[in-house]
């Protein structure tokens, strides 16, 4: 588990970027510790460059990843965010208001006259193996992203979770995971023991 950090190539170079950032994860994974959930804005990936934010007020800003001058995104390397691509988390209160907050935002700009797209959740479950080019950050807490194990292209990281997705997701609309997931049943954001048992 822990062997793959050090063949990142950019941590090769600098292995003390991380601690320079500040930055400490709770642990890494190649497989799912647990069963996480992605809320995807649309039907595919659509991480994007991090410094278009101020152009994309419709769109969530943890779906932004910073992009080095090389043309590649490594694996948590955004000053602004821990993450370095798609957040996912368990079915935890701060999931629950995540997801609210969002799915509620879309039904205001839909309300609006605004084009939405309908948002999914993406569930993958406990033991689902991650493909080498990917790997699972658990950042800080109960929240976890999905990120390249090396520097790629932004389309290739999109392309690479929609494959993902494709072949280990279970995909509901916002809607419907609402539905069957009540924000009463949700677990508290700190009870590592019961979500990471699920």
């Amino acid at each position: 588990m822990i062997g793959r950090v050090f063949s990142f190539s950019n941590l090769r170079r600098q292995p003390y970027m991380l601690l320079r950032r500040q930055f400490s994860v709770k642990a890494i994974y190649s497989s799912f510790p647990a069963t996480l959930h992605y809320y995807c804005p649309r039907r595919t990936s659509s991480l994007f460059d991090h410094q278009e934010t101020e152009s994309r007020p419709d769109d969530i800003y943890d779906e932004g990843v910073t992009i080095r001058k090389n043309g590649l995104v490594y694996p948590a390397v955004n000053v602004s965010s821990v993450s370095n691509g798609a957040v996912m988390l368990p079915n935890t209160f701060l999931m629950q208001e995540l997801v609210r907050r969002h799915f509620d935002e879309a039904l205001d700009r839909e309300d609006e006259g605004k084009e939405v797209e309908t948002p999914f959740i993406y569930t993958l479950p406990k033991g689902t193996q991650i493909p080498s080019h990917l790997i699972l950050i658990n950042d800080f807490g109960c929240h976890f992203s999905l990120q390249p194990s090396r520097g790629m292209p932004l389309k290739d990281l999109n392309r690479s979770l929609d494959e993902f997705y494709n072949n280990h997701a279970w995909k509901e609309t916002a809607e419907d995971w609402l539905d069957a997931h009540p924000f009463q049943q949700a677990i508290a954001d700190d009870a590592d023991a019961v979500w990471m048992a699920k």
